[in-house]
């Protein structure tokens, strides 16, 4: 009798302990919200994506200053060595008659030392207009097709950082089964190996629950390595070094609400993959309407001011006004490669949309059914719970009346705890089925 209360109450100790299996170390404890924002502002790759949505937006300038006029300064400056002046002599050019050709001697250069012109040319572009303002807007569109790209990043980012929350919690729980498990089988070998002393028992019996409490051994050890990899997973996501220790703060658990699968059919065209290839489209269409736009003439209107003071003959400034043409004859032919290649790309954006769309609405259908399927794992693991907490409530009335053993309460508190580590994961699965779907619609 003193042998059975003995394993009992040290069964019992080792229950109430059970929640203290992972050893204790000093660690930075890390809340799910602070360990999304850590991802977000660690990531490379994020960074490299926000760095080509920037190009683009430069880029986009660098096209969009090619509507702006073009105005260019210039001013030459020499000095002379020779100030001679050019002189026509008198008669050089020969006589009519009595006259001489020139009549007399004719400066045609007077000579300076110092030369200076200078002059301003302004260009407004009118037909290229078009072409720019298409190629800009198409750079626009690939522009938002790269911010899509990083959004949608940023979505799957937040999510796995969630997933890998809930999967680091989970494992928790199944570490602790495993721990309860190996604890139970010491009580009962400690139990056998009593008796055995007493030759009460066979050594069969011992050496079965030997084996039994190598095998919970093994389990538990495959527990841990599953725990340490995905904290390492969390590691690598969150740009931490091995070195550093991690432990996820605890917070109250909230479970997702599942919406009908016609909503989420519905939201799919909020999907940033999605969104971003129409803006794909989008983009090629304008390349085409730039391509086009190629067989045009350059035309544009020119003006400008002179000035100089190099022939003191000829007026020192001056200014014109006019229209400018230019049409390369024979450029149809590097046109028409271009605009093969813009609609090509067109075709391509097209096909890779319609794709798209029809690659998202099949992992919704996919997505929609695991979260079904968790959510039935999750109802019916709850209500196992609440049966089990019921059972445990009536059999510890029981033992305190002396109907019932200590033996069997403890069996009971034994099964309680099971129900509700499977109450906890299954609603966790649950909540990651529903990160799954929430992602693919932009969530």
């Amino acid at each position: 009798m003193i042998k059975n209360s003995t394993f009992y109450i040290c069964f019992l100790f080792i229950v109430l302990g059970s929640s203290f299996v992972v050893s204790a170390q000093t660690a930075e404890i890390l809340s799910l919200e602070d360990a999304k924002t850590m991802a977000l502002s660690q990531n490379k790759l994020l960074e490299i994506q926000q760095e080509k949505v920037n190009e683009l937006q430069f880029k986009k300038n660098e096209v969009g200053a090619n509507s702006l006029p073009m105005l260019y300064l210039t001013g030459n400056y020499a000095h002379n060595f020779n100030s001679e002046n050019i002189v026509i002599p008198q008669g050089a050019l020969g006589t009519i008659g009595d006259y001489y050709i020139p009549g007399e001697n004719l400066t045609v250069y007077e000579g300076k030392q110092n030369m200076f012109i200078a002059g301003v040319l302004a260009y407004q572009p009118l037909t290229q207009l078009l072409r720019v303002n298409n190629g800009v807007k198409a750079i626009e569109a690939q522009a938002e097709v790269e911010d899509f790209k990083l959004k949608a990043a940023e979505s799957e980012i937040k999510n796995s950082i969630e997933k890998l929350y809930y999967a680091v919690k989970i494992q928790e729980k199944k570490l602790e089964t495993a721990q309860i498990n190996i604890d139970w089988v010491k009580a009962k070998l400690y139990d056998a190996e009593s008796a055995l002393l007493a030759e009460e028992t066979q050594e069969v019996n011992v050496i079965g629950l030997k084996a039994d409490l190598a095998d919970k051994k093994h389990e538990y050890l495959l527990e841990e390595n599953a725990l340490e990899n995905y904290i390492i997973d969390l590691k690598t996501t969150l740009m931490l070094p091995d070195s550093v220790t991690l432990k996820l703060a605890e917070q109250p658990i909230k479970t997702y609400t599942l919406n009908s699968k016609t909503y989420y059919l519905n939201q799919a065209n909020n999907n940033n993959e999605l969104l971003g290839a129409k803006k794909q489209i989008e983009a090629a269409n304008y390349s085409v309407k730039a391509s086009k736009n190629a067989y045009l003439p350059d035309l544009g209107l020119i003006g400008g001011f002179t000035y100089q003071d190099v022939i003191s003959e000829l007026p020192s400034t001056n200014s014109y006004l006019g229209v400018n043409l230019t049409w390369d004859v024979l450029g149809f032919v590097k046109h028409r490669a271009q605009l093969g290649q813009s609609l090509s790309k067109q075709h391509q954006a097209e096909a890779y949309a319609e794709h798209t769309s029809s690659t998202i609405h099949a992992k919704i259908e996919k997505a929609y059914r695991n979260a079904i399927q968790a959510q039935k794992l999750m109802d019916v693991a709850e209500e196992a719970y609440a049966f089990r907490e019921e059972e445990y409530r009536i059999k510890k009335d029981g033992f305190e009346t002396g109907l019932l053993t200590q033996k069997e309460l403890l069996e009971t508190k034994y099964v309680l705890d099971k129900a509700k580590q499977d109450a906890f994961s299954s609603r966790l699965n649950f909540n990651i089925a529903i990160l799954d779907l929430n992602t693919l619609i932009g969530q």
